[in-house]
């Protein structure tokens, strides 16, 4: 090596590769980036529901059971409707709440600190992520925009084409 170029034999350098993660196949949604909480708001959705129709899980006004976070929830209450899930995690937030009150309320007494205080204020954290994304409704417009040629705009395009294809035809002869 000469310095911090490496020179072949032949005089050439050699060639510089980088490497690139491809993106994961659509098959295996659990590796998408964000996936959102309900089923209507996924762009995998299916078809007849204006999405991509890649979802195999799809569920009209459904919880995605795709995503881990929101599995475990659907697997722990047996329930895949928001409607019927969003009360109980409610519920669930607000006796941690209380619970995390009562931990510190220990830990301020005792002067020390209590790893059941962090635990319950991560819990907290995740739970009112989930609340939050749940309650939150995501709209999507798509605007579209059409334009129509008057005759003299298509006739100078056509004539535009006419000459390229003239120009092409020559050089190749």
């Amino acid at each position: 090596m000469e310095g911090l170029v490496e020179i072949h034999k032949d005089g050439k350098l050699p060639e510089l590769k980088v490497k690139r993660l491809s993106p994961p196949n659509l098959k295996h949604l659990r590796y998408s980036d964000k996936l959102p909480a309900k089923c209507d708001e996924c762009p995998y959705r299916a078809k007849e529901a204006s999405g991509s129709g890649d979802c195999t899980a799809y569920q009209a006004g459904a919880l995605c059971s795709i995503r881990s976070d929101i599995r475990k929830i659907i697997d722990e209450y047996s329930e895949r409707s928001a409607g019927a899930i969003l009360p109980i995690l409610e519920e669930e937030f607000e006796a941690n709440y209380e619970k995390l009150k009562f931990f510190e309320a220990l830990e301020t007494m005792k002067g020390e600190i209590n790893p059941e205080v962090t635990k319950r204020i991560t819990v907290l954290d995740k739970l009112g992520k989930t609340i939050n994304e749940l309650k939150t409704t995501k709209q999507t417009v798509e605007i579209s925009e059409t334009k129509t040629l008057s005759p003299e705009k298509r006739e100078e395009i056509s004539r535009m084409i006419s000459i390229t294809n003239e120009a092409s035809n020559e050089a190749s002869t």
